[in-house]
């Protein structure tokens, strides 16, 4: 999937991924009993930011409501988080 930096727009790269922090947040959310979402963070060269993207993904037996209202809850949570030089990205999967 595509992904670009949000801060300054930069394309992502496979060697702008973090692995171990990726790793240690989808650890946390197996820990925290989220499902239907994946992790991932990326870091950029061009400008210093970081973005956690959240994948949201379909779960067995959603139904498109039930799936727009996690997306809905999901990034009014992600929406009250900030933190400097980090920016959080919801997409639907």
């Amino acid at each position: 999937m595509y992904r670009e930096c949000s801060h300054c727009g930069r394309p992502f790269t496979k060697d702008d991924f973090v692995k171990e922090e990726s790793r240690g947040m989808e650890s946390e959310r197996k820990a925290m009993g989220l499902e239907g979402t994946r992790f991932l963070f990326y870091t950029c060269p061009r400008c210093a930011y970081a973005d956690i993207f959240i994948d949201i993904l379909a779960l067995p037996g959603d139904t498109p409501e039930g799936f727009q209202e996690r997306r809905g809850t999901l990034e009014a949570t992600v929406k009250g988080l900030h933190a400097e030089g980090v920016e959080v990205v919801v997409t639907a999967k």
